[in-house]
């Protein structure tokens, strides 16, 4: 962790009612339970065609694998769909499925699922926390 991730986490722990009383007790499994809900990073799952047919329907999926292959733009993803090998985590590819969206390709639930393939719990540790929030020797960080 950063700095100035570990900056921003001790302003959250500071900010949130939630975590006073396991602040207050150095309860850094509640903290990091706490901390961590929401906490997302981009995924490096690859996808493909059948990938993208298995999340949102054949029809919707089909829909969608056709407006690629129209689309002269879209011509270099073209094979890294056919070979499973799109990185849907990449902040090219969300921006692309909301677009996709927008234009009424599919709909903002296909997207919402295809985009959710792109993001991954980001859990984060007691260590995480504690390295956040105390000095070695035990003294709280401000």
């Amino acid at each position: 962790m950063t700095p100035q991730q570990q900056a921003e986490l001790r302003a959250q722990v500071r900010s949130n009612p939630a975590c006073a009383e396991a602040f207050v007790a150095r309860d850094l499994d509640v903290l990091a339970a706490l901390l961590s809900a929401g906490r997302a990073r981009p995924s490096s799952l690859d996808v493909g065609n059948g990938t993208i047919i298995a999340t949102i329907g054949i029809e919707a999926g089909n829909a969608l694998l056709d407006h690629i292959s129209s689309d002269p733009n879209m011509r270099y993803v073209r094979p890294l769909l056919e070979q499973g090998r799109l990185k849907v985590g990449s902040p090219v590819a969300q921006d692309a499925i909301r677009e996709f969206a927008d234009a009424g390709v599919i709909t903002q639930e296909a997207a919402n699922k295809l985009c959710a393939l792109g993001v991954e719990p980001d859990p984060l540790t007691p260590q995480d926390v504690a390295e956040a929030l105390f000095n070695s020797d035990g003294t709280e960080k401000s």
